[in-house]
């Protein structure tokens, strides 16, 4: 790091950290659907593991080659056998996958009824009949390793599947009020960072015969990044608040996550541009976070998907 330019910026151990924060919340993705449709048993045998001292890694497998913001239409389907089911299909996207230990997996069992026919599934990885693809190349997020599942006649016993037959959509939904959130979280984070290290920049980077913040072009621009970061922050606040009190947050999660991860694409961008060249360097972090955020504004839903559920309200 010594080739450096003087104008470099340390990093703070928050910002450091904030763009693994995915990685960290991944085990809680897998256990809000055990947590709001599993038996108390269930949650004993999957959930306690999570707490030790060695933790596994584990994953969420709803999205398909061909379904991604329509979770009612997976085409995984769970045949039924003897004392359990036989899941049959194909995931993508899952993160985590082929590394983690322990699984939560969508499938119709009753293809013909749509979100009423998805039912939820627990798996482990040394399954017959689970495999997994290649990592996928991403231009970001790469603490995550995200790969396809491939399920062929996966024995899930009776005592594995989440909540009753039919229910694991209504499950899958509850918990992205939760996920939403968390999301929203760390794309506020990544604003947070982007707009932080930037300002710093701004104050040490000298042009014209003075440091570029004292011009109103940065200036102005920093002013945006703060007010969005905090409107990010008090809309994320808002949501788990009324998710810690019991309460419905549904279009809450759905505003919070539609204006962080809003916040976190431009913010970041804004971020490579106050460094100028330096900014499009690997020597710096902002580029990084710039890839980092993009996949806020798809996964868990994406912006489209936020208007709709927070239009719906209306």
């Amino acid at each position: 790091m010594s080739d450096l330019p003087t104008e470099s910026v340390p990093l703070s151990r928050e910002q450091r950290d904030v763009v693994d924060l995915n990685l960290l919340c991944s085990n809680g993705f897998f256990a809000d659907p055990v947590l709001e449709l599993g038996t108390e048993e269930q949650k004993r045998e999957w959930l306690t593991p999570l707490t030790g001292p060695d933790t596994p890694m584990t994953a969420l497998a709803t999205t398909e080659p061909g379904t991604g913001s329509d979770a009612a239409s997976v085409v995984t389907t769970a045949r039924r056998a003897d004392d359990g089911c036989l899941l049959s299909g194909q995931k993508a996207w899952i993160s985590n996958a082929g590394e983690a230990e322990q699984y939560v997996v969508f499938a119709k069992t009753d293809p013909a009824r749509r979100s009423r026919g998805v039912s939820a599934f627990l798996l482990r990885k040394g399954t017959e009949g689970v495999s997994f693809g290649q990592p996928v190349k991403k231009m970001g997020q790469r603490a995550i390793v995200c790969r396809e599942v491939f399920l062929q006649d996966a024995f899930a016993p009776e005592e594995h599947r989440l909540g009753a037959e039919g229910r694991g959509f209504h499950g899958l939904m509850r918990t992205f009020d939760i996920s939403r959130t968390v999301l929203g979280a760390a794309a506020t984070g990544v604003a947070r960072a982007a707009y932080e290290y930037a300002r710093d920049y701004a104050r040490g980077r000298q042009q014209f015969g003075r440091p570029i913040v004292e011009h109103q072009a940065v200036a102005f621009r920093l002013a945006d990044m703060r007010t969005r970061v905090e409107q990010s922050r008090l809309m994320t606040w808002r949501s788990a608040r009324r998710l810690d009190a019991g309460l419905d947050a549904t279009v809450e999660a759905a505003m919070a996550k539609l204006t962080a991860s809003e916040t976190a694409a431009y913010r970041t961008w804004a971020a490579v541009r106050t460094l100028g060249g330096w900014g499009y360097s690997r020597e710096f972090p902002v580029e990084q976070w710039m890839r980092a955020a993009k996949p806020e504004e798809i996964e868990e839903g994406t912006l489209d998907i936020m208007r709709l559920v927070t239009s719906r309200s209306l």
